[in-house]
């Protein structure tokens, strides 16, 4: 299994979403690293808007990272690396259903909390907003 098995189920779509969520950055970080070029990226990119199965782009984009120094490679980016699952954040109540805004395509885990006049971020891969849910 190598690398896939580090990459299968829940890695494979929080890498994903740390893509999508942070795309611009990655896009730096790629540029002044030792390649100095975005290809990595964009194939991730190109495999996903295909509903290919990303994981080898997202293994290739994760070490190339890590190759030009950052050692968390694409989970330094993710947004909830770390995070205890199955608490309910603060101010989020169990007693009501919550809005929460998740990938389109349901292909990765990114999220977002509505915010007061903020308008609704889109997914990068695809271009559409992100979806709208109840919790």
């Amino acid at each position: 299994m190598g690398d896939e098995g580090e990459l299968a189920g829940p890695g494979r779509a929080e890498r994903l979403a740390a893509v999508c969520a942070h795309l611009e950055e990655i896009r730096e970080d790629l540029r002044s690293g030792p390649g100095g070029d975005e290809g990595p990226v964009e194939d991730v990119l190109s495999v996903a808007r295909d509903g290919g199965d990303v994981v080898a782009a997202l293994t290739v984009l994760h070490a190339i990272l890590q190759a030009g120094g950052d050692p968390q490679g694409l989970d330094g980016y993710t947004d909830h690396a770390g995070a205890t699952r199955g608490l309910r954040p603060a101010g989020i109540s169990s007693a009501r259903a919550e809005l929460v805004y998740l990938c389109p395509a349901g292909r990765c885990a990114r999220y977002w909390w509505p915010q007061a006049a903020a308008p609704v971020p889109h997914c990068t891969i695809i271009g559409s907003t992100l979806r709208r849910e109840r919790l």
